[in-house]
């Protein structure tokens, strides 16, 4: 059965993905587009609960949620036709991991991205070094730290870092009405991947390939949509609290991107070097 800590660090990294500047901005538009209700209107009820506007929310939470956790069964399964490779792949997704941490932090948008990138490129290339030296082999797990370095340098300066904040979405132009509309909704939302909810999805996708069975990807799935859409629900039940809400937490965007990048960048080292599921073990 998969360890309650991965079940949980997917549930955080939704909440992650909640939180992100791309996706909490517009969630008082989501809720009146999938409810009729304006946010202004919902924002003058007090204290009182729409639970027409929680019903919608409900709705839209389980469209998008149906989609993530059919991608997370697709991953798995996939993973499990190519488990004589599942080592190589294993190292792929976290290199993966460890480009969509560093594209998360922000760090291809600062001002100063060259000189985070050098400083990237060295640190790599140090602790490579080191290991050679320590382990005596230089074909090692962290032979691959230069090699991202690498990518990551040519992705920046060849512009495509670029693609990654390009807003795809899947727009319903007329929406059904009632719960069907709201559910249909959250289906269009799950396949708009922005440029913040990306990276996080794409990480979890990535591990629920290593799982052994598909339900064990579902699992990984559903807690990542929980842990999106249960923020989600709980602001439809109280919107007026939640503009309090939005306007402390939109000081700390840049904070709340750099430390789930690092986390991202965490979960890649420890997936290139093998220790993921022995720090899951020592932590459950």
């Amino acid at each position: 059965m998969i360890e309650s800590v991965s079940v949980g660090a997917a549930f955080l990294a939704g909440i992650v993905a909640f939180l992100s500047p791309c996706v909490l901005p517009i969630i008082p538009g989501y809720i009146a587009y999938i409810s009729g209700v304006s946010a202004q209107t919902a924002s003058q009820t007090e204290n009182k609960i729409d639970w027409t506007v929680v019903y919608s929310a409900i709705a839209f939470v389980i469209g998008f949620s149906v989609v993530f956790t059919a991608l997370g069964a697709a991953s798995t399964f996939v993973g499990q036709l190519l488990q004589e490779y599942r080592h190589i792949i294993s190292k792929v997704a976290a290199v993966l991991v460890i480009l969509l941490g560093v594209h998360f932090t922000g760090i291809f948008q600062s001002q100063k991205a060259k000189l985070w990138l050098g400083i990237i490129t060295a640190v790599a290339s140090g602790v490579y070094l080191v290991s050679g030296i320590i382990t005596g082999k230089w074909l090692n797990d962290f032979a691959l730290l230069p090699v991202i370095a690498i990518l990551l340098l040519i992705f920046y300066f060849s512009g495509m870092y670029r693609l990654l904040y390009q807003q795809k979405s899947t727009e319903v132009k007329k929406k059904p009405p009632g719960i069907i509309g709201a559910f249909i909704v959250g289906v269009a939302f799950a396949f708009g991947w922005s440029p913040c909810i990306g990276p996080v999805l794409g990480a979890i996708l990535l591990y629920a390939s290593q799982q052994e069975t598909v339900m064990q990807g579902v699992i990984l799935l559903l807690a990542f949509s929980m842990g999106l859409g249960i923020p989600f629900i709980l602001t439809a039940m109280a919107i007026n609290q939640f503009f309090r809400f939005f306007n402390f937490m939109r000081r700390y965007f840049l904070v709340i991107e750099i430390i789930g990048g690092l986390l991202l960048i965490f979960v890649g080292i420890m997936l290139l070097t093998g220790n993921l599921d022995k720090l899951t073990d020592f932590l459950y």
